[in-house]
């Protein structure tokens, strides 16, 4: 199916699914994760980042409303600090945000009264790792490896933001550490999105909710690909033009699945579409027409009685057709096929369709 239409640069997908084989497998065990507690210098990001829109992202305005940046969760970011000096052996270093303190820390020390040049991405996990290379004057490749093609996070390009005497000032890349020593550092960055998003918005036929719920417990985007590399060409200008001048993804890999909604007891789907049941994942531009949607849910009666467990419905997207930046909205409303006059072992084996 085809794109409908566009709304202020965001498009809208309708999509038609089909919803079948069941299966009583048991839920899969929720994993707990320890995060360690911060011990690094205090830092005050302040952040500029380009919305989720339309495709003119080669040209935007120069920042304005920088604002603290505070992640939904605990985040690394990636960053590299560099003086002129020392190019030839670049360092990748870490500045981590602690959803348990609400605050960011640097894990390195950097010297007084300098002005550094700043590029970074954000979020860096442990199976990602990067390159910086000087290609010329006011110019670096920055190289992202390994990066999972479809995740939950939104993985961002970084640049520091010059503070001069007419205001932050984009493309310049630098920041200048305090003449004395401070508590907290205070720095203000450009975050450009690498990935184009998806946003599944889910609700379900109010006539079919008043004989049966569904439950979504979980959602995986599979593709044809399992990692994506992407050298990123960044320049700086004094036009407040964007700081990126071109970006190579180059995918490989057979294939990979990732989760992008888990929730084991699962979740009703509401009947409205004021209030959908909404999910997020972003995928690497490259791979518009190759994702595959799978969804398991669970059905329940009038009485809330479990009648069906973990029935799984594998379905091949649209083409999305999107960029980098560049957010894709799919309505889906789960529908009966079936006129409603029908016996209790037909409603308690629906055959259901997600679309319009």
């Amino acid at each position: 199916m085809s794109i409908k239409n566009k709304y202020i640069g965001i498009l809208l997908i309708a999509t038609t699914m089909l919803l079948s084989a069941c299966s009583s497998d048991n839920p899969e065990a929720q994993t707990v994760t320890t995060v360690n507690e911060p011990v690094g210098k205090e830092v005050q990001l302040m952040s500029y980042a380009s919305p989720f829109t339309d495709q003119e992202l080669s040209h935007r305005a120069a920042p304005a409303g920088f604002t603290a940046y505070t992640p939904d969760k605990n985040t690394n970011m990636g960053i590299y600090m560099l003086l002129s000096e020392n190019w030839a052996s670049p360092k990748l270093e870490r500045i981590t945000y602690y959803t348990s303190t609400g605050k960011w820390n640097a894990y390195f020390e950097v010297e007084k009264n300098k002005t550094f040049t700043v590029y970074g991405y954000m979020p860096k996990t442990g199976e990602m790792s990067s390159t910086l290379e000087k290609t010329d004057a006011g110019a670096a490749t920055l190289t992202i490896s390994n990066m999972k093609p479809v995740t939950t996070d939104d993985i961002c390009i970084i640049t520091g933001v010059e503070d001069t005497d007419s205001g932050l000032k984009e493309g310049q890349f630098s920041w200048s550490t305090p003449m004395e020593e401070v508590e907290t550092y205070k720095i203000s960055l450009l975050m450009d999105h690498l990935y184009a998003a998806a946003q599944f918005r889910l609700k379900i036929d109010a006539e079919y909710a008043k004989l049966r719920t569904i439950k979504l417990k979980k959602m995986e985007l599979s593709t044809n690909k399992e990692s994506v590399n992407a050298a990123i060409e960044l320049t700086h200008n004094d036009t407040g033009a964007s700081p990126i001048s071109s970006i190579t993804y180059t995918l490989s890999g057979s294939s990979s699945t990732s989760d992008i909604y888990k929730n084991d007891e699962g979740t009703a789907l509401p009947t409205t579409t004021a209030i959908p049941l909404s999910v997020n994942a972003y995928f690497a531009p490259g791979l518009s027409s190759n994702l595959t949607l799978v969804s398991t849910y669970d059905v329940y009666d009038s009485k809330d009685n479990l009648i069906r467990q973990n029935c799984t419905a594998t379905n091949k997207l649209p083409n999305l057709e999107a960029i980098r930046g560049q957010r894709v909205l799919l309505n889906m409303t789960v529908n009966p096929t079936y006129l409603y006059v029908l016996s209790d072992p037909d409603l308690d084996n629906p055959t259901i369709t997600i679309g319009n």
